[in-house]
């Protein structure tokens, strides 16, 4: 069945990206614990008495360092909200499609009625419930071009 090869595929494309987010998590945590460790050495470095260039350079380069990580767990986060949204819109479809191959089990003095709630679950999803009614297929062919 086409709903399988379909399943298949979203369950890869979460896979890859869940993947890429680990990467993405421990890059973005690596980055922030050498930027620390690198701010901490300038900082002891300093306390210590070493020339003040060294100290200055170092301190500065473990605060450039959180910044990168920062960064990096920004786009961590924007990346994880993406994920979310398309994998959603996945299921979404992978359901649609589902749906529809089942009505075709349904015998078909029964047809009318059960695409009929189809399509009104379908118009629902993101709202209240929507019954799909002859009023409501003229309003929508009314709006059509």
């Amino acid at each position: 069945m086409a709903s399988s090869s379909a399943a298949v595929h979203i369950d890869a494309y979460y896979k890859t990206n869940q993947s890429h987010l680990a990467w993405s998590f421990w890059a973005s945590l690596t980055a922030l614990v050498v930027g620390l460790i690198v701010l901490v050495v300038g900082i002891g470095l300093a306390l210590a008495g070493f020339a003040s260039a060294i100290s200055v350079a170092t301190a500065a380069g473990g605060v450039l360092t959180q910044f990168i990580g920062a960064g990096f767990f920004f786009l961590y986060t924007r990346n994880l909200t993406q994920l979310n949204v398309f994998y959603a819109s996945l299921i979404q479809r992978d359901d649609l499609v589902f749906a529809y191959n089942l009505t075709s089990l349904i015998p078909e003095d029964l047809k009318p009625g059960v695409i009929q709630g189809m399509i009104g679950a379908l118009l629902s999803r993101s709202g209240p419930s929507t019954e799909l009614t002859a009023d409501l297929v003229r309003a929508l062919n009314e709006k059509r071009p």
